[in-house]
């Protein structure tokens, strides 16, 4: 089985100095897009990568102490940029989206859940599990928004990291093993703790196109594995595993000296955004 289609959206983005995520960048303050991918399974339907910013996130970050968020990394989002209504201007209902593959557990990737009543919440246990049960504050320390959280979201989860474990096709080293999502190797999932404990990423396979990475924050900019620069001493303080981020480093850095064939999206990159704005469809 192979996914129809991956479309790329912009749902806000939030500024930074370059060289808190790139050590050779500059301190400049740039844009770094919260990315969304659609993607669409010939049997399972519309599907979600993460859901970037939305007025969720606003609500939750009004008062003191979580309004510290939202400072340290300003965000520039206005409702018409959300998932949920940009989807809609292209004729896609939020009841149509059957599931939604949550990377990790950022305010900035949760805070459309709560626009998509009917999807199942796909995403690894261990990510999860590293944020249940803690305080609204103690989540916040972790860069997890509880409010942007759907009440019902125990109920609606279901956890990857369950499935059996398997070899991954040759083409994916060094990451050698996964999860094959739906059975039918059209996505596989990928532990990529690092900079959040539980994230993954997920490798999708087309019909007619070279398979596509989207590697979630495993990296914010693509020179980071391109030239093998590591998160500075700052970084790695809001790093929930600095050596498994360095690792991942060096994997995406193998893997696109392996198989260049295999594109890889950082969900912050402005090359992923470059994509966005062309109103690029994977197919």
């Amino acid at each position: 089985m192979r996914i129809n289609m991956l479309k790329l959206y912009e749902c806000g983005y939030c500024t930074h100095p370059e060289k808190m995520v790139y050590p050779k960048g500059t301190w400049k303050t740039e844009k770094f897009p919260a990315m969304v991918g659609l993607l669409h399974h010939p049997t399972k339907g519309y599907i979600l990568f993460d859901t970037g910013y939305a007025k969720h996130f606003l609500d939750a970050t009004k008062s003191f102490p979580f309004s510290i968020y939202a400072k340290l990394t300003p965000v520039y989002f206005s409702e018409e940029k959300s998932i949920k209504n940009q989807l809609m201007n292209d004729g896609i209902s939020p009841e149509e989206i059957k599931f939604i593959i949550i990377s990790h557990f950022h305010g900035d990737h949760t805070a459309g859940l709560k626009d998509f009543p009917n999807a199942k919440f796909l995403t690894f246990e261990k990510a999860y599990a590293d944020i249940k049960g803690e305080s609204k504050f103690q989540a916040l320390k972790k860069g997890c928004l509880l409010d942007t959280l759907p009440d019902d979201i125990e109920e609606r989860m279901v956890f990857i990291d369950k499935k059996p474990i398997q070899e991954l096709p040759y083409e994916y080293k060094p990451f050698n093993s996964g999860y094959d999502i739906f059975n039918d190797g059209s996505l596989y999932a990928v532990d990529l703790t690092g900079h959040a404990i539980g994230q993954l990423g997920i490798f999708v396979r087309f019909e007619n196109h070279t398979p596509v990475f989207l590697c979630s924050d495993a990296v914010w900019v693509s020179e980071s594995f391109k030239e093998l620069v590591y998160p500075s001493i700052v970084t790695n303080l809001l790093t929930g595993d600095p050596e498994s981020y360095k690792q991942n480093i060096q994997k995406l850095h193998s893997l696109s000296q392996l198989s260049p064939q295999v594109e890889i999206l950082p969900t912050h990159c402005s090359y992923t955004w470059s994509k966005a704005k062309e109103g690029y469809i994977y197919e």
